[in-house]
């Protein structure tokens, strides 16, 4: 009996617009897999369809993370897809980028352990060296600092 080789398997499709539009940048930027695509590989073709079916039923924050663009953008539509592709480039999770994208808010001790933790941040030599030298890590530590001191306080009632 000869061994036949394993043939991967395509994941299974994602739930939300988000993930799909994750997965698309994901194959998008996989040569290999953009290679097969160009060439017409029917799989690849029918994984490139439902990918954006699925982003296709989200709303205006999850079309914009897709980095899909309507046949007319508004200048906010451009400015959330590049803050998502941003984000998404620092190791940012799209559940992250959503609540973003959508405003968000924190209690009032999140808000304040935030701020000591970016005031000892950048009191650190080392991390201010690293952060700004572009230490992706540290980049990702402070913008995600940001979003939370930049979406304010949740009403304690």
């Amino acid at each position: 009996m000869t061994e036949q080789p394993l043939i991967p398997e395509t994941p299974a499709l994602p739930s939300t617009p988000a993930e799909a539009a994750t997965r698309l940048d994901q194959l998008k930027a996989d040569p290999k897999w953009a290679s097969s695509f160009v060439s017409g590989s029917p799989s690849h073709l029918q994984e490139f369809r439902d990918l954006h079916e699925i982003v296709a039923k989200g709303d205006h924050v999850d079309m914009a993370m897709s980095g899909l663009m309507p046949e007319m953008p508004s200048s906010s539509h451009r400015e959330m897809a590049g803050t998502a592709s941003m984000l998404r480039e620092l190791g940012i999770d799209d559940r992250i980028i959503k609540e973003t994208l959508t405003g968000h808010m924190v209690t009032k001790p999140e808000y304040e352990a935030t701020e000591r933790w970016k005031k000892d941040a950048m009191s650190n030599p080392d991390f201010v060296k690293r952060y700004i030298g572009g230490d992706n890590e540290a980049r990702r530590k402070m913008t995600l600092a940001n979003i939370i001191l930049t979406g304010g306080i949740q009403d304690p009632t």
